[in-house]
């Protein structure tokens, strides 16, 4: 049995709380009755198990899974996350988020922000990549009901940008991200 250990996991349960209170009555689009932050644990739990971080990294990233979405979302400002966790996880929820101001500017698309998203990540610390990863990888278990055919077949394509731009930074992360396109293809080709 292991020996409990105060503040072992402090940070990460810190996170949990800050996400928790942020995200409040939030729920997942098309899944009305799941709460949000389940999704940020669930992208915690993706980077914990299957990323094959080093320990000494394993913390950082998984902090910023919990918060990824935490300023793109929620009222939550850069500053308030490098307040409660300081500047390093600060700067990886900035590289998480898309940029907004690219998003008021007239003719900008989606798969432009995602391609301005992602030219960012590349140039981030390994253990920001994997959460980019991981948010995909859980975004993938289930579609909201509203979404049609075209919105899905976009949406696994853009998945599969994400995938090759980042697949030298988890392997394990990787391979999950290209299974689950794969399955999805497999269910979007029996749609009627």
């Amino acid at each position: 049995m292991p020996a409990f250990a105060p503040g072992k996991n402090a940070r990460i349960n810190q996170a949990i709380l800050f996400a928790t209170i942020a995200h409040g009555n939030q729920v997942r689009k098309g899944n009305e009755h799941i709460p949000y932050v389940f999704h940020a644990i669930d992208v915690a739990n993706e980077v914990i198990y299957h990323s094959g971080l080093p320990v000494e990294e394993m913390e950082k990233a998984s902090v910023l899974a919990i918060l990824h979405d935490t300023v793109e979302d929620t009222g939550v400002t850069p500053e308030n996350i490098a307040d409660q966790f300081g500047s390093e996880i600060a700067h990886g929820v900035a590289a998480m988020s898309k940029d907004a101001s690219l998003g008021t500017r007239e003719g900008i698309d989606k798969s432009c922000l995602l391609r301005e998203n992602l030219a960012r990540l590349v140039q981030a610390p390994r253990w920001m990549q994997v959460v980019k990863l991981a948010d995909r990888t859980s975004n993938l278990k289930i579609f909201p009901a509203f979404w049609g055919r075209d919105k899905i077949a976009c949406y696994l394509d853009e998945s599969e940008m994400i995938a090759n731009a980042l697949k030298d930074s988890s392997l394990g992360l990787y391979v999950r991200l290209l299974g689950r396109i794969q399955q999805a293809r497999v269910t979007l080709s029996l749609m009627n």
